[in-house]
């Protein structure tokens, strides 16, 4: 080879020879996996860069919203008027007698020495920290702007004096205490807000203290203190306005984060004022939110599994380039390669006159071509090789990528019995296999390509493979299964109608890799329809020794006596039941007792259900996860020519024609009496030697 890994710079050193051995299979397997690994990453990275746009856009709740929630005033103003209560603002201030140049402002701290109050909610932080409250700009459209009338006075500051004067007068009412507070807002001022509204709660009954506290709120909402907000508004629940509450504590809720509960909130008091537009489209806003941000959270997560992943990927690449460089640490330059490369092929074309690999013979009438070692041929195009149609190797195995050869005919045919004389004893693949075949076919392969093209036009398609059991008998199981597939005469004749259950059967599970893969079966579709298996159906006939013929039923009336039973080994019972079920059609009881016959199998045994189910899986079209059982059962055992035979033919459904190819040879190579080898021999031998039949000869694995 040109730029092998394998040509050395010192080739006399064997344990460099062996270790870049080793170090070649592992960087194949390395570069495998980081193919997948990287196919993985790009298949589930999460390239969605217009995901917000698109919400806002696509959501029924944002279409409704018209603007998102960050565009809303969470901070909107709200409060109860003291008209609600039935009292007249007027009533309490004399609003008749001239007011002096100098104004005074209702300083409520300056009229009433509160320390501390049960009732004034002292123990928040908020409350706690008034004089370092925030005072944010209100909007001129705050409600709060229109409450106090102008006819308790021509201006704000003419009212606050008035407000004043009437708390000198009377400085334990709750009422001016609450129109302090209201004159306090007006002023953006919070901390006067807070020490009015505490006065108020102090003095005011139990069922007018919710006007102070929604005060109370919004000062320390507004003041980002909106959890203390919340646990004052909850009090004013307790007392009345239900619509300004509920309203206020969505709000509140909404700008904490609390959306579930924010929603809540703006249903209530909808319920108190139906069609209140601030309230609809707050709620929708939320909604909307509340939805991008779970979006957002979930490609957070894929994003940052992604860059895991990368970081992952990366670190074996690293791994991957560090290998490679010791291996072609050891390796001989590529123009040196080249060079010794050339001397080879021209010695080579000396040695066999046109630089093939080995000398090949026509034999009689140019329809067959003898070749002496069973290896590769080069191949070249020419009209004296178009009548071809044996291809006979010195030994039994053969090779996928044969091909014609251009020789000199006059010279191989002057020698050609001398070098079949001193060649390896030639023996065709038909009389390994117990195939009669006469004399004159000893030295050719068999099928023709006539045959061929006629038996096998095509590759079979998935659903024309057969399907097999594998029996335990061929593990030395006969004296064991004979007794259970006797069935009496008298259970014949009068045998319950009972199918075996297999789902009673207690068991351990021992595979958890099998059990995730049967736990993704029970999802699988294709395997809810019945579907009888017709060969299944004919091995569990043959299996019975009685001679009676017998119905199915009465067949899975006596599997599930023989369950029942306790001298049996119970996993061939259930393994002969799995069959029952196959023939049936019932894919999900098939699948529980192979399943059970599995986990209460020996180890060395294992193999046998799970080929069982296997073969199921191909029934069902199921080919890639046969596939996967048919290795881990090869891993446990790979003296049985029905696995090999299973697993080629779950390769040709996949289209691995090179994977069926040497999985049918793995099964041709075993010297176990194998009946349906044979049946399976003719379609395997012109898979082998007439690939360019079935433009197999650069077949891919599409699984």
């Amino acid at each position: 080879q040109v730029d092998s890994p394998m040509n050395l710079r010192n080739p006399h050193d064997l344990v460099i020879l062996m270790r870049q051995e080793t170090t070649v299979n592992y960087l194949k397997e390395l570069e495998k996996q980081l193919v997948a690994q990287k196919i993985h990453i790009e298949e589930n990275e999460d390239r969605d860069t217009g995901l917000e746009q698109r919400h806002n856009k696509e959501d029924p709740d944002c279409i409704k919203a018209k603007v998102p929630l960050g565009d809303l005033d969470l901070y909107d103003g709200t409060y109860i008027t003291l008209e609600s209560k039935d009292i007249r603002p007027e009533d309490y201030i004399d609003t008749k007698s001239p007011v002096p140049p100098d104004l005074q402002q209702p300083d409520c701290t300056k009229v009433l020495d509160l320390p501390y109050s049960i009732h004034a909610f002292q123990h928040l932080r908020g409350v706690q920290e008034r004089v370092n409250l925030s005072a944010p700009l209100l909007p001129k459209e705050d409600p709060i702007f229109t409450y106090l009338s102008r006819r308790l006075g021509r201006s704000i500051e003419e009212i606050g004096h008035r407000i004043y004067d009437g708390l000198m007068k009377n400085s334990s009412s709750w009422v001016l205490y609450n129109m302090a507070s209201f004159y306090w807002r007006i002023k953006n001022e919070p901390y006067q807000v807070v020490e009015c509204a505490m006065r108020a709660l102090h003095f005011s009954s139990r069922q007018n203290k919710d006007i102070a506290l929604v005060n109370l709120a919004n000062i320390l909402h507004r003041a980002h203190f909106s959890a203390d907000a919340a646990i004052v508004v909850h009090a004013a629940l307790d007392y009345s306005d239900f619509f300004t509450s509920y309203y206020t504590l969505g709000n509140i809720y909404a700008m904490l984060g609390e959306y579930n509960h924010s929603v809540l909130c703006y249903d209530h008091a909808l319920q108190a004022k139906p069609g209140f537009e601030q309230a609809v489209k707050r709620k929708h806003a939320v909604l909307c939110q509340q939805k991008l941000e779970q979006k957002l959270e979930a490609q957070h997560r894929s994003l940052q599994r992604t860059l895991n992943e990368l970081k992952e990927y990366q670190k074996q690449h690293d791994h991957y380039l560090r290998q490679q460089d010791v291996l072609d640490k050891y390796k001989l330059i590529q123009e040196e390669q080249i060079l010794r490369n050339i001397i080879h092929e021209t010695q080579m074309a000396k040695e066999a006159q046109l630089g093939n690999h080995q000398i090949c013979r026509l034999g009689n009438q140019q329809h067959s071509l003898h070749c002496q070692w069973d290896q590769p041929v080069r191949y070249h195009r020419g009209d004296i090789f178009e009548n071809v149609e044996y291809v006979q190797f010195g030994e039994d195995s053969s090779t996928s990528s044969m091909t014609s050869v251009n020789l000199d005919l006059h010279a191989n045919q002057s020698d050609q019995s001398q070098s079949l004389q001193s060649s390896p004893v030639a023996r065709s693949i038909v009389s390994v296999w117990s195939v009669e075949s006469n004399r004159d076919k000893q030295h050719i392969l068999w099928p023709q390509r006539s045959e061929c093209m006629k038996s096998f036009p095509k590759i079979p398609d998935p659903e024309e493979l057969p399907t097999y059991f594998l029996p335990p008998e061929n593990r030395g199981f006969r004296q064991v299964v004979q007794p259970i597939l006797s069935i009496p005469r008298d259970t014949v004749g009068h045998g319950e109608a009972q199918a075996p259950d297999c789902s009673s059967i207690t068991d351990a599970r021992n595979n958890e890799s099998l059990y995730m893969l049967v736990k993704q079966l029970d999802s699988n579709l294709d395997l809810k329809f019945k579907m009888p298996d017709d060969q299944a159906r004919q091995v569990l006939q043959s299996r019975i020794n009685n001679q009676t013929i017998i119905t199915q039923a009465k067949i899975g009336a006596f599997l599930d006596h023989a369950m029942r039973k306790l001298e049996d080994p119970l996993w061939l019972v259930l393994n002969e039941a799995g069959l029952y079920w196959r023939a049936v059609g019932n894919s999900t009881f098939a699948i529980t007792c192979l399943q059970k016959a599995f986990n209460l199998a020996p180890h060395e045994y294992q193999d046998i259900p799970l080929v069982n189910l296997a073969n199921l899986l191909i029934h069902y079209g199921l080919h890639l996860d046969a596939s996967r059982l048919l290795l881990k059962a090869l891993a446990i055992n790979a003296s049985e020519p029905l696995t090999f035979l299973s697993l080629g033919n779950a390769y040709l459904a996949l289209n691995n024609i090179s994977g069926a190819l040497q999985a049918f040879r793995h099964a041709l190579d075993l010297t176990t009496t194998c009946s349906e080898c044979e049946s399976s021999l003719k379609m395997i031998r012109c898979l082998q030697f007439y690939p360019f039949l079935y433009n197999t000869t650069s077949s891919v694995c599409s699984g």
